[in-house]
């Protein structure tokens, strides 16, 4: 996987902590809930991706945090929203990608 970090912010709009996503800790459930939360394949613009991250918002951070496990609670609601779709984004750009790379060979 690329990197992809997320930052949070204090009151003073000052990055306090950037968390990187692993790839260590990412399994099926986690990227099959991302994809059922974002439907990102059906979505035309980022108003509609905000719109589902808002409207399923404590679901969508659960799975998030599956893939940046050092964000607690209180992080996830000092990130910036211009950043965390992107973000959303490209995890998902990453599993698609992800998924390419995968043998097609039944023998391995």
């Amino acid at each position: 996987m690329n990197e992809i970090t997320i930052n949070v912010y204090n009151d003073n709009d000052e990055i306090v902590k950037t968390s990187t996503a692993t790839e260590a800790t990412i399994r099926f459930g986690a990227v099959r809930q991302l994809m059922k939360l974002t439907k990102i394949d059906n979505l035309e613009n980022t108003g509609e991706i905000l719109e589902v991250i808002t409207g399923a918002w404590e679901e969508y951070i659960k799975v998030l945090s599956k893939f940046f496990p050092d964000m607690t609670e209180e992080d996830w609601d000092n990130v910036e929203i211009d950043e965390l779709i992107p973000v959303t984004i490209r995890l998902v750009s990453e599993i698609f990608a992800g998924t390419l790379r995968i043998p097609k060979d039944p023998k391995n």
